[in-house]
């Protein structure tokens, strides 16, 4: 049979009931009227319906839309549609209250307050929950709601402020920059020390151990790490012959004494530096000893009374020395004149046991020359006990010695890697002041240094470019071999001594002040830079080297210095008497100059410019 919509209607084709709805009003829409379909409907104020029945429109009629009755008031709303029911999907709900809200247009049943109960039907509800209270109902429904809410609300931004808080105290606590570490010798500027002329604190005429304590200020706003104090001890006409040491175990009475230096040595420890002394071996010691076999008996009830401090036990006294020293806060010893015991058959047996006494914390200090006397396989066997070798560069001899000294050492026995590091020395108290060639050279000097890869050392007064004595009249020509050991000069009204004549040298040396500002600069920028105080790169097994050394044809010596990540820098020292205008431009582009005259000032290497006796330090662009 087919209807008006030639939809045949024989539940045999489809094997299902069809509502007679859908077969004889297909005009009718099967989707509520607008009014019906609102999307804000108000709640009842009734219990909530039981669960709807969804009942598919191509399922078999039951016969319950039969039994369905209308329970609308006379304020019923009219359906779109023209029959007095809606066929519409899933219209056909038996709610009351369902009802009743779609058809009262007017009437709204609003929430109640958050705490307020009701009865409905002899039952007691919450308004706002919609729940019936029962005694059956948990215990957490009278909870107050409306505090729990406002205390967890404010935990909860209480735990994202203080989080907040941990974050940003974490970003300041964190250091301002990432810097690989080194031992605290490594890389560190060394500043030595010759005490009789540095400061006299009781104007006697000679600088002592209290008034080098009164200017650890200076040197700790220089920048340097270490101090390194030349000869302390005794000496027959101290310190005109302070080579000729009478013994290791004590100090000079013009000087000072053991407490002294103690008050030295804690004084720098306080400024997290460090302190090195001389231990001037020749001519006092006329050959090594032998030493004694550890597994001995011997050597065992030796130890056993050293470690009592009787210094009556004869033992070999370096070691005697070396014990002394380090228990008044001495943290390593330059062995001066080791290098004339080079072919002593108890060389490397000795060094091995310094080091082994002094310690890993601890530092031991040769000169290079005894790794040119000694021959290649006792040199590679020293470099395992030896923590710095102090090598000499010569500026006199010019930019293209120089520049080979320099070369030679990194690249021969002593290359930068597991070994030990090198300490640079431009004057001491064996060698004349760079000062004597010029100020301007002891400065160009000086910041050349302190490019260098290791540990270079500064030797006091060189930072002002302190000059040797002026002896115009002849009236100190006994002590003319001191005259480079002249006394320090302060840019302050407290000058070395408060004596007018000194006994054993002429006063007041010439000075530059203005260079100090540039070597403390340098210093700091050598303290913050990589590049500059990591001698090696270490990225492979193989340490890799980190520094070019080049000469011009102009008499230019260039320094480059570069590290992974790091700003590289260059330096470029002119140590000819002329003004040099140079095309460096097939090594460089640009940069910044960050030590010289021009700090700050951008440069092109294709025209660079360059005073006499000068030194520039740029920052590299590339």
């Amino acid at each position: 049979m087919m209807n008006n919509m030639e939809l045949s209607t024989e539940t045999g084709l489809i094997g299902v009931q069809i509502p007679v709805s859908m077969i004889t009003s297909p005009s009718v829409s099967t989707f509520l009227a607008e009014e019906e379909a609102s999307m804000c409907p108000l709640l009842p104020a009734t219990p909530s319906p039981p669960p709807m029945d969804f009942i598919h429109p191509l399922t078999p009629s039951t016969g319950i839309e039969e039994n369905l009755t209308d329970v609308a008031d006379d304020g019923q709303a009219e359906t779109s549609s023209s029959s007095g029911s809606s066929s519409g999907i899933c219209m056909d709900i038996p709610v009351a209250g369902t009802t009743t809200l779609y058809n009262n247009k007017n009437v709204y049943q609003n929430l109640g307050n958050n705490n307020e109960t009701f009865q409905e039907n002899g039952t007691k509800q919450y308004a706002s929950l919609n729940i019936q209270i029962t005694n059956d109902t948990p215990g957490f429904v009278h909870w107050n709601w409306p505090l729990i809410r406002k205390c967890s609300f404010f935990f909860f931004i209480s735990g994202v402020v203080a989080m907040a808080g941990m974050v940003v105290m974490m970003i300041l606590s964190l250091p301002k920059s990432c810097n690989p570490k080194t031992a605290w010798y490594k890389g560190t500027v060394f500043y030595e020390i010759f005490p009789a002329s540095f400061q006299d604190l009781n104007d006697d005429g000679i600088g002592d151990l209290m008034g080098l304590s009164a200017r650890i200020g200076y040197l700790h706003s220089l920048g340097v790490g270490v101090v390194r104090l030349n000869s302390i001890f005794p000496s027959k006409h101290y310190p005109d012959h302070f080579q000729n040491v009478t013994t290791l175990m004590d100090i000079d009475e013009v000087l000072g004494g053991k407490k002294e230096l103690k008050v030295v040595a804690d004084s720098l420890h306080a400024k997290n530096m460090s302190l090195v002394l001389d231990l001037p071996i020749y001519p006092l010691i006329r050959e090594l000893s032998e030493p004694q076999d550890p597994n001995s008996i011997e050597n065992n009830k030796t130890v056993a009374v050293l470690s009592t401090d009787d210094d009556s036990v004869d033992d070999d006294a370096i070691l005697k020395a070396l014990k002394l020293w380090i228990s008044l806060g001495v943290d390593g010893f330059y062995i001066k004149g080791l290098e004339n015991y080079y072919d002593d058959p108890y060389l490397l047996e000795n060094v091995g046991l310094w080091k082994k006494t002094i310690g890993s914390n601890r530092i031991l200090i040769v000169s290079k020359t005894l790794f040119d006397r000694v021959d290649p396989n006792t040199a590679n066997e020293l470099t395992r006990s030896v923590d710095l070798v102090d090598v000499y560069l010569d500026i006199s001899q010019g930019s293209e010695k120089v520049a080979a000294e320099i070369k030679s050492t990194i690249q021969g026995v002593l290359e930068p890697g597991d070994g030990p590091y090198i300490q640079w020395s431009l004057s001491g108290v064996s060698q004349r002041r760079t000062s004597e060639l010029s100020p301007n050279t002891t400065l160009a000097a000086t910041l050349m240094e302190l490019m260098l890869p290791g540990s270079p050392s500064i030797f006091y007064g060189d930072e002002v470019a302190l000059q040797s004595a002026h002896d115009p009249l002849g009236d100190h020509s006994d002590t003319k071999h001191l005259h480079h050991l002249s006394t320090m000069e302060w840019n302050t009204t407290h000058q070395f001594t408060g004596r007018k004549t000194l006994p054993w040298l002429p006063r007041g040396a010439a000075v530059s002040f203005e260079n100090i500002d540039d070597v403390a600069d340098m210093i700091s920028l050598r303290e913050a830079s990589p590049s500059i105080y990591q001698n090696v790169i270490r990225k492979s097994s193989k340490p890799e080297r980190n520094t070019s050394v080049k000469i011009t044809r102009h008499d230019v010596l260039i320094l480059e210095r570069w590290y992974p990540r790091r700003r590289s820098f260059v330096s470029i020292t002119n140590f000819s008497n002329r003004k040099l205008s140079l095309d460096l431009s097939s090594m460089f582009y640009s940069g910044e100059i960050a030590i010289g005259k021009l700090k700050g000032e951008r440069v092109l290497f294709s025209d660079f410019e360059i005073g006499p006796t000068e030194t520039i330090i740029v920052r590299l662009d590339k």
